[in-house]
């Protein structure tokens, strides 16, 4: 046995499954250990790919940094709900 294999077989020999709340409406979701799934786990996320100017790209991180901690795909998401609710 080698010492990778060994050290696999005891850490799951340690996992336990443990339920886990999601990102936004507090329902279990079963996981086993390790890091908290996040949006790239999470059902009602997509990941999508769009192109921007890296001088805008730059400034709105730069802005988002002294603004305090919110993340570009909120910011995103928050002006792409905007512009759907000024088309109603």
């Amino acid at each position: 046995m080698t010492k990778l294999r060994g050290l696999f077989e005891a850490t799951r020999a340690r996992e336990t499954p443990q339920a886990l709340t999601s990102l936004d409406e507090g329902s279990p979701i079963d996981h086993c250990g390790g890091r908290p799934l996040g949006k790239r786990s999470h059902p009602d996320f997509e990941q999508i790919t769009a192109y921007i100017r890296k001088d805008t790209h730059q400034a709105v991180k730069i802005a988002l940094l002294q603004n305090g901690k919110q993340e570009f795909s909120e910011l995103v998401e928050e002006l792409l709900c905007q512009w759907l609710q000024l088309r109603i």
